[in-house]
């Protein structure tokens, strides 16, 4: 199940995302029975709204069915924004949640911890700066198995 859209479209839709303001997170290629899906998640700077994916969703039509990638066979199409559960990995998606709240799985264990709750000050150079309990810790990225960012409610 990988990606099996022709590496010249993809490049395609890289292009038309970078021409209207957005970054492809992800773009996947499935076949399910007759019909293609093709599911492709923009982010942004600023996020991304129902309305980006809406008009992004359109443009790409417009580009998929010009290049006619499936070959005149049906296709769906679904756009979408990382969103709240999105895993933070490299050093771009922790600085995009600086301010905010992570939960984090460590491996090997940290302080003894395999999990750390803090918020995220910056992160350069691989290491993550975490305020823990009032006290701003370097983590490695290379320790950090997955990170999410807390949801939280006042």
């Amino acid at each position: 199940m990988g990606s099996m859209i022709p590496e010249s479209i993809k490049e395609l839709i890289v292009a038309k995302l970078a021409e209207l303001g957005y970054e492809p997170f992800d773009i996947r290629f499935f076949q399910a029975g007759s019909r293609a899906l093709v599911r492709i998640t923009i982010d942004a700077r600023n996020g991304v709204s129902v309305g980006d994916c809406e008009k992004v969703s359109n443009e790409l039509s417009l580009l998929l069915d010009v290049e006619d990638f499936s070959a005149g066979r049906p296709y769906t199409l679904e756009v979408s924004s990382p969103g709240i559960d999105r895993p933070l990995k490299t050093e771009r998606d922790f600085r995009r949640t600086a301010g905010r709240f992570v939960v984090l799985q460590m491996a090997p264990v940290f302080n003894g911890k395999k999990t750390l709750r803090g918020k995220v000050v910056n992160c350069t150079n691989v290491v993550v700066l975490c305020e823990i309990d009032g006290i701003i810790t370097e983590l490695p990225l290379s320790l950090i198995v997955s990170g999410k960012e807390e949801l939280q409610f006042k």
